[in-house]
């Protein structure tokens, strides 16, 4: 493109503020905007905007197209983008003029849309969501309500958001994925040797060590703490493999629940009191009707220790106000299945032996400690 070109772009976007406001219909929030990149290029401006997610209209469908996505494109962010030149836009695979939002065909097509055929507010072109899967179009739909996305201050292209939201494309997000299949692998192998030889400490230790190399791989800010957390956890997994390391390990897991709370509660908020109510009833009903009467003078530090965890399930809750709504269901799993571990160890400790139990115990706690782990992600 000739320099006068160039010139025109830079005075346009740069001068006079012109730009993209990406508006989407307010029943989707689920799948709204979660990042918008833009590029400068000699001749165009190239934005890309990132989703949560994009539910198909039917759920079964849904699970198998998200499947389909984690492994092809290596997420389940949506990302789509589109050229803005000095008189039309180009979309090259995600324009379409749908007459529903939930319609199924027609959905991926090329389009080259003159800039006047655009709404602008705000000196900015109007770009609509038009579809489930996060097609465009220059037209709102009739009788819907939107929510409008303005260009942030992120500088990047298309390949670079792959690079943080793909793990097919990001080297960071490439190894927490490979580092999950060989968790999870160690975890196998721990259950099914656990009781056959000592040594599988060694690798129920190498096991939450994964936990915590995908932890110091993505954390960042206040997410350290989690990292914290998982570095006591390894402790505690040391600590009880031996009968009088118990106390030790109680601890140092305490220790742990205690930076996963400051973790979930500085980066979303305190849980609503009645998340609070139903676990601390439960779990104190738990506590008195089936381990008090068993405990003799561990009686007072597992009291302690049920308070502490309780508090660390309660904030898992906290999530649920925030918009990452992967974790809406995935942490306060992992907070269910750290107190369902932690209490059949308890029970077949203390009160009578539990068939299966490393089975049962393990794969619940290390799925807990992976799922926590995986909180640094998003």
């Amino acid at each position: 493109m000739q320099k006068k070109t160039f010139i025109f772009v830079i005075l346009v976007f740069v001068v006079l503020g012109f730009g993209a406001r990406i508006k989407i219909p307010t029943f989707d929030k689920e799948n709204s905007v979660h990042a918008i990149y833009s590029y400068e290029d000699a001749d165009k401006i190239e934005i890309t905007v990132v989703f949560w997610d994009e539910d198909h209209p039917k759920p079964f469908t849904d699970f198998i197209y998200d499947l389909y996505r984690f492994f092809k494109w290596g997420r389940f962010y949506d990302i789509e983008t589109f050229f803005i030149f000095e008189d039309h836009v180009e979309f090259k695979d995600d324009f379409c003029d749908s007459r529903s939002y939930f319609q199924t065909e027609n959905l991926h097509n090329k389009a080259q849309v003159p800039i006047e055929s655009f709404e602008t507010e705000d000196g900015q072109i109007v770009i609509y969501v038009s579809t489930w899967n996060h097609m465009f179009s220059n037209k709102p739909l009739q009788n819907i309500e939107y929510a409008s996305f303005d260009l942030g201050n992120l500088k990047g292209t298309r390949q670079d958001a792959e690079k943080i939201y793909s793990w097919r494309s990001g080297l960071r997000l490439k190894a927490t994925f490979f580092l999950s299949l060989i968790m999870a692998v160690l975890a196998m192998l721990t259950i099914i040797f656990k009781k056959k030889n000592k040594s599988a400490v060694i690798l129920k230790a190498l096991t939450t060590s994964c936990a915590i190399v995908i932890a110091f791989l993505n954390a960042s800010g206040k997410e350290w703490l989690v990292f914290f957390g998982l570095l006591f956890g390894l402790l505690g997994d040391i600590f009880l493999e031996k009968p009088e390391g118990f106390l030790r390990g109680m601890i140092a897991f305490l220790l742990g629940h205690l930076f996963y709370s400051l973790a979930f509660v500085s980066e979303f908020s305190f849980p609503a009191f009645h998340f609070v109510l139903i676990v601390f009833g439960s779990l104190l009903f738990l506590y008195f009707v089936v381990l008090h009467k068993h405990l003799g003078e561990m009686r007072l530090p597992i009291f302690v220790y049920v308070l502490v965890i309780g508090w660390m399930f309660c904030t898992t809750f906290s999530v649920l106000n925030e918009q990452i709504y992967f974790l809406r269901v995935l942490l306060p799993l992992a907070g269910g299945l750290f107190v369902f571990s932690d209490f059949c160890l308890a029970v077949d400790k203390y009160v009578r032996e539990i068939p299966a139990r490393d089975a049962i115990v393990l794969a619940s706690y290390f799925v807990s400690q992976w799922i926590i782990s995986l909180s640094t992600i998003f």
